[in-house]
This record gives C-alpha cells, structure tokens and sequence, in this order.
C-alpha cells in the first residue's frame, strides 16, 4: 500500500500543478469575469479531485468523508458549466431568453422527446435552471447526510442494505445527478450551433466524460468487491472494503492528470488574453471573484421565491448577480474581447 501512496500522490501532485498553472493563466488574464469566474470554478475540480481522492487512499478509514466533499463539488462544477453556456449567449437573461426564443419547434431531449419545448418561454426557462441548481441544493445536504450518518455507524458505505444510509443517499444523489445532466443536455442542445466560435462540445465532452467515468468505474469497482462475485478480496492489512476505495481513489488520481490535460484544451485562456501593457485585476481578486459562489444562492432564492409566486402573488424581479462582486472587471482587456468579438460577428453577418 505504500507503492500506492507514492502513485496516487505523484498523480495527484502532477494534476495539481498542472490544473494550478492553468487557472493562473485565466486569473493573470480575468477579463471576462462573468464566464472565467465559471471556469474557474470549473478547472478546480481537477485538483479537488485529485486531493480527495489521495486523502481517501492514504486515509482510507475516512474515505466516506472525502467522497461526500468531492460528490458535493461536482454539483458546483456541473451548475457552473451550464451558467457558462448561458453567459456564451448572453450576458443577461433577457438577453439569453432572446436567443433561445428563435429555437421554437424543437424537441425535448429523450425520453421527452415526443414533447416541443419553447427554451425561451419563462417557465421553461426557469424548469431548465430548476433542473440544474437544484442538484447544488441537495448535494450539500446528502453530503452532510453521509458524515452524520457514517459518524454514527449507520451509513455502511459498501452495502446495499436499505437499513443503511448509503443506498438513499446513492438514490437520492443519482437523481438529483439525472436531472441535473437532462438539463444540462438539453441547454447544449439548444445554444450549440448559436456558440460554436466556443468550442461547447470540447467542453460538454470533458464535463460529461469526468462525471459518468468516475461515476461507472466506482459502481463497477464496488461490484467486483460484492459479495457474490468476489473478485475484489481482502489482503493483509486492509479489508475487502478498504480495497475497493483505495483502488477506486487511486484511479481516480491518475485520470486527473489526463482530464487536467484535456481541460486545458477545453477551457483554454487565447480568447480572453489581454494586450500587453494593459492594466489587469490582480490575481488574488480575480481568484476570491471567482470562489465568490453568492450568484448560485441568489438564483437558488430567486427560483423559490418563482415557485412559490402562485401563493404569495407577487412575481419575484430577476436576480442581478453581479451586484457587490468581489472581484473587479479588467476593463481593458474585456474591451479588447468584446470589440474582437463584435468584429468578428459582423465579417460573419457580411458573408
């Protein structure tokens, strides 16, 4: 096992450092807050991941605790990556509500397919955000779920049983998961072609491949420790059960550093690069910007206070979730994206 700890550590080191390098770059060159902030928060998820994942090697004892924190970041990172494809097409929901309008006629994605929606109607609009924020709401209570449980013997991490916590936290958790990605799909589907000059699918690729990987490779893992299959067994110093998490963290170590790699592809910092000799936000105010999770909790409130407008009567005003950022807009550069931007939109109109 200390053969393991030098691996999953070097993996999770390498990962660290690559993924750290990497939102430098984009804090060196914040000039879009109001998508970087996004990925940002969605690049973190590389080192996070990579960090849990070696603590619940090394303390395998405690992985239940590790594996709650790291299922609960996801959450963020899925809801930041939808809020990203929204800012691609608009910087405020009436504007996004605008282009997602010209999509009348299309299809919900499957199985509801049989259904039309209207992306830009209000109600669809808010389902599609419901569907997303939701999975932010619960996964940080299935989190603390899973350590009050766990501290108290009843949560039983590699059973089944439906006297212990696991399998309703794994249920609750696998749902709330569904619906968020449903939602997510569903969005790509609609700003796909209207955001191409962003590469999306480089980037839904990534997204997608880090959450179901992880998600399948530890319910197979967990399978071949089973009971009835017993290929997973125990050795002399650890059980059957420290195995099966301590193999699982120390894959999830090595993937990182492909996925920190694939990330800096996906998400890569030329478009927002601003011109030398430009004043720029120092790194420090762009970093705490972009840890500043307060837009995510105002859509959350303004999303209850629209689901309980039919009792209260009053209809609640959209939420301006840059209102008291922390951070502070590099108005050069932003200006250099824009300006770049507008240039380029209007060669494409002319053509």
């Amino acid at each position: 096992h200390k053969v393991g700890w030098i691996i999953s550590g070097a993996f999770a080191l390498a990962a660290t450092i690559i993924s750290g390098l990497h939102i430098a770059g984009h804090l060196k060159h914040y000039t879009v807050p109001r998508q970087q902030r996004h990925i940002v928060r969605i690049i973190l998820m590389i080192p996070i991941y990579g960090i849990i994942s070696f603590l619940s090697y090394r303390f395998y004892r405690e992985a239940p605790y590790y594996t709650a924190v790291r299922n609960c970041y996801e959450a963020f990172a899925i809801a930041s990556f939808y809020m990203l494809l929204l800012q691609y097409i608009g910087d405020s929901s009436t504007e996004q509500k605008q282009l997602m309008l010209k999509k009348r006629g299309l299809k919900w994605t499957f199985p509801l397919n049989c259904f039309v929606m209207n992306p830009g109607g209000r109600r669809t609009f808010i389902l599609l955000k419901w569907g997303i924020l939701q999975y932010v709401a619960i996964s940080p209570i299935a989190t603390l779920v899973t350590i009050i449980t766990h501290a108290r013997g009843v949560y039983c991490p590699n059973s089944m049983h439906p006297k212990y916590a696991h399998i309703w936290v794994e249920v609750v958790d696998f749902i709330s998961v569904t619906v968020a990605m449903y939602a997510l799909v569903s969005l790509y589907r609609v700003v796909k072609d209207n955001i191409a000059d962003n590469k999306p699918l480089i980037k839904f690729v990534a997204i997608k491949a880090i959450v179901f990987i992880i998600f399948w490779e530890g319910f197979v893992i967990s399978w071949l420790g089973s009971n009835n299959i017993h290929v997973i067994k125990e050795t002399k110093y650890w059980s059957k059960d420290n195995v099966v998490d301590g193999l699982t963290a120390l894959v999830i170590c090595i993937e990182m550093v492909l996925f920190a790699a694939l990330f800096i592809k996906a998400f890569s910092i030329a478009p927002y690069k601003r011109p030398e000799g430009t004043h720029r936000t120092p790194m420090r105010r762009a970093f705490m910007d972009s840890l500043n999770f307060g837009d995510f909790f105002m859509e959350i409130w303004y999303l209850l206070k629209w689901l309980a407008s039919p009792l209260t009567g009053k209809k609640p005003d959209e939420p301006d979730t840059e209102k008291g950022r922390f951070g502070r807009m590099d108005i050069n550069g932003a200006a250099h994206y824009n300006i770049s931007k507008r240039i380029d939109s209007a060669k494409a109109e002319e053509m």
